[in-house]
């Protein structure tokens, strides 16, 4: 599905800010060019994670003026979750060396991001990378290591 929102940019300490109107948040970039670019993955992204927590996401309005004395652009993405890099919670629990139920508590808790596709729990690639990259260890930390 296509989602249009309308961003202001302008310039700000060197940098080319977009702020979008109807939603929180911010991006920039350090030209014109790039500021549209990172608009338009800020806009997937929110409108991605809305989809995940299955809510509708928010619609933009249009016609805004300038408030920061930039100009007014609209972005458009076209997402839906069958796009979204994701793997399947027995295939997180085998990136992760845990198991599925492991997985669903650790999504429960915030620590994976993730959606249900009907009774089937679908999980963010890029938030099992993270974890990779953490890689916290089994246990509890030694007593050196708490100070």
């Amino acid at each position: 599905m296509i989602y249009l929102n309308e961003f202001e940019f302008y310039e700000a300490e060197g940098m080319i800010c977009a702020v979008p109107f109807d939603h929180d948040g911010a991006t920039c970039g350090s030209s014109l060019d790039e500021a549209v670019f990172m608009a338009t993955d800020w806009l997937r992204s929110e409108i991605e994670y809305a989809l995940m927590r299955g809510e509708t996401p928010r619609s933009g309005t249009f016609g805004h003026t300038p408030e920061h004395g930039g100009i007014v652009i609209a972005v458009s993405v076209d997402c839906d979750l069958a796009r979204v890099d994701a793997v399947s919670a027995a295939d997180a629990a085998r990136l992760l060396g845990v198991s599925t139920a492991r997985v669903s508590q650790m999504c429960e808790s915030g620590q994976l991001t993730s959606w249900k596709e009907g009774a089937r729990r679908r999980v963010l690639r890029a938030s099992v990378e993270a974890r990779l990259e953490e890689r916290p260890q089994a246990g509890r930390p030694r007593k050196s290591a708490l100070g």
